[in-house]
């Protein structure tokens, strides 16, 4: 029988780690991905099963609340779960507990169905019924709209390498974070405590992408622009401790 939750484990490792041995905010993302993978796997929907129907899991919103980011060397705990399908989406959530199982995070994620041949999204019809739903979500937040940056306070260009590319032949949904932080000031050392992404176009290999940050109090509000096309690629919206 198909397990409807899925449970993993994962140690910090000093590459996940910032300066201050913190586990990094796309180094999390990672390790999230990594988790429902491993369940979509189980459930017979993983990318070796969909690569024949020219198909693919993207993900295009996650809302992720932080009680404490773990250290380097900790071992983590994340569970899984789909609670939701609608037509063109499925909903994903996550919990990651410490090895005594106090909860640290917990994220709220929306995926689609994405035809790679094509390069957009499919309606879930596509593949056979293989939800095995849990009607819990992992936290009380929603998905709500994200606010642009009104004014900039600071700014970065970015490049997707080759290393950023994905399966799915586009830049992975972790380096978005990674971007988002280069536009931060310098000087800005701070804990998130909710982090929203919204992904709204891809972005493919050899594209620059202009990120503006704007800071107000202890919020900081990105805008991700694709330069080739001039279109916002993602936004981002974090909430720090």
């Amino acid at each position: 029988m198909l397990d409807n939750i899925h449970r993993t484990s994962y140690k910090v490792r000093i590459s996940d780690a910032d300066q201050n041995g913190t586990l990094k905010c796309n180094a999390l993302l990672q390790m999230l991905q990594e988790a429902a993978t491993e369940h979509a796997t189980i459930l017979g929907v993983d990318f070796k099963a969909l690569k024949p129907l020219n198909l693919g899991w993207a993900v295009s919103k996650f809302v992720i609340d932080v009680k404490r980011l773990p250290q380097w060397g900790e071992r983590i705990n994340v569970t899984t779960w789909a609670s939701d399908k609608e037509r063109v989406a499925t909903y994903r959530e996550f919990v990651v507990t410490d090895s005594s199982g106090t909860e640290l995070v917990s994220a709220r994620s929306q995926w689609v169905l994405f035809d790679t041949r094509e390069r957009k999204i499919a309606k879930m019809e596509k593949i056979q019924d293989w939800s095995r739903l849990e009607n819990k979500y992992a936290n009380a937040s929603n998905f709500e709209p994200l606010k642009q940056p009104k004014t900039t306070t600071s700014s970065a260009i970015c490049a997707a390498r080759n290393d950023d590319i994905d399966l799915n032949m586009h830049v992975n949904n972790a380096v978005y974070l990674i971007w988002a932080a280069e536009s931060l000031p310098q000087n800005f050392t701070s804990v998130p405590k909710q982090i929203r992404i919204n992904f709204l176009e891809e972005v493919m290999p050899h594209t620059n992408v202009e990120v503006l940050c704007h800071i107000d109090g202890k919020n900081s509000y990105h805008t991700l622009i694709n330069m080739n096309t001039n279109r916002e690629c993602a936004r981002i919206n974090i909430f720090w401790q």
